[in-house]
């Protein structure tokens, strides 16, 4: 029998380190989401964070519910509600409940 040698394709596309690949996946809220986080866990559970809208220049219902999907991701409750001008932001204490 014939020892056949068989070719291995050239790969298409560069390869890169998968933490390069993971720091690009941050969409567009990422950052808002990420700062928001980062300061509701410096608080504490009977405050909430006050976001400007203009400010952080996202829309109200989109920003709600990127906080929404990064809390669900980190098994958290998270609450909102807002006015006119700002989304408020805090964490669901035990007894607290839900406007209606």
């Amino acid at each position: 029998m014939k020892n056949i040698k068989r070719r291995v394709p050239r790969l298409r596309f560069p390869v890169v380190p998968l933490t390069v690949a993971l720091n690009h996946r941050k969409g567009k809220h990422g950052s808002v989401v990420w700062n928001v986080f980062c300061d509701l866990e410096r608080i504490n559970e009977d405050s909430a964070l006050k976001i400007d809208l203009v400010k952080v220049g996202q829309k109200k219902a989109d920003l709600r519910s990127a906080l929404h999907r990064e809390a669900r991701k980190r098994a958290m409750t998270l609450l909102t509600t807002s006015d006119e001008t700002h989304l408020y932001v805090f964490r669901k204490q035990a007894g607290i409940q839900r406007g209606r």
